[in-house]
């Protein structure tokens, strides 16, 4: 017997980079958190394209075995950008829930979104971020509508101010903003925090650290990362509900094929970058201050503060 339809109350929308795979685990480690069977249901970005979803059973499935825990979470860091049409879809579908945004300064997330894209063999490996950013330059809004495209979509992703109001006007205080820097410089405090507001006890975590996840990590073959990216995609929700043995076999691959990945970057282009997201940071800054948004320790991250 079919039990139940169940759907996500608590969904994490953005961003790509910002550590939302470390905040996924960690409150899917809680006893009263009930996760989607993979983290990316990715099941509203049809709607950031124009497309149809697919029926609502689909959804239902990735929450089989829920149960009654109070909390039922997905992730999918793309739905920050989808605007008003997935907002729309969200909240037909899901009727009341809160949604979870983690932003991060936004040249640092540019870089290693690129860098990650390199290392999911979706752009060349030689690419350097110049001309990344000169093919990204070179299309235009209606491009970004197809999402092949989605690749080149690292400093657009950054346009935060562009996006967060359609989230604001539609959850209010339903919408929790984090900060990647709180994430990492204060991760028991974010969690806490992040308990309280979903009404959960936040002594009841395993651990009070976020666990590492998604870090960008290089290859040495190429043939091996690809058949790696398969294997993983492939049995992503056998491996989510055994994340010691998933830890165990990346261990054991990046010792086998890792290698580091960080990305040289000029400085005079970190620069320009800087330069290029300051006008959007000042209305980020704005848009966060008019929400009372503030982060762990009050105010905004200095990334914002000092727009």
């Amino acid at each position: 017997m079919r039990e139940p339809g169940l759907r996500a109350n608590t969904v994490i929308a953005g961003v790509n980079k910002a550590g939302t795979t470390s905040l996924f685990v960690s409150l899917a480690a809680h006893p009263e958190v009930a996760p989607s069977s993979v983290k990316e249901t990715r099941y509203f970005l049809p709607a950031r394209y124009g497309e149809p979803l697919e029926p609502v059973a689909v959804y239902e499935d990735y929450f089989r075995g829920a149960g009654d825990r109070p909390v039922r979470l997905e992730a999918t860091p793309a739905y920050f950008y989808g605007d008003g049409p997935l907002v729309d879809a969200m909240r037909r579908t899901l009727g009341p829930a809160r949604v979870i945004v983690v932003l991060r300064e936004p040249v640092s997330r540019l870089v290693s979104f690129f860098t990650s894209q390199k290392v999911r063999l979706r752009i060349p490996t030689d690419m350097r971020l110049a001309e990344y950013l000169a093919v990204a330059d070179r299309l235009d809004d209606t491009a970004f509508c197809d999402p092949a495209n989605e690749r080149y979509f690292g400093f657009r992703g950054g346009l935060y101010a562009d996006h967060l109001p359609f989230w604001l006007d539609a959850y209010g205080s339903d919408l929790r903003v984090l900060f990647f820097d709180d994430l990492v410089g204060r991760p028991a405090d974010t969690l806490d925090g992040v308990a309280r507001w979903l009404g959960i006890d936040p002594g009841a975590f395993p651990a009070s650290e976020l666990t590492s996840e998604n870090r960008t990590t290089g290859y040495r073959n190429r043939r091996a990362q690809a058949l790696a990216l398969a294997f993983n995609d492939r049995f992503e929700k056998f491996l989510r509900r055994h994340h010691g043995l998933k830890d165990r076999l990346r261990g054991a691959y990046y010792r086998l094929n890792g290698r580091s990945a960080r990305e040289s970057v000029p400085d005079d282009l970190r620069a320009e970058l800087r330069d290029r997201y300051r006008e959007p940071n000042a209305r980020l800054a704005r848009q966060l201050l008019d929400a009372g948004v503030e982060g762990v320790g009050g105010g905004l991250p200095a990334w914002l503060a000092s727009t």
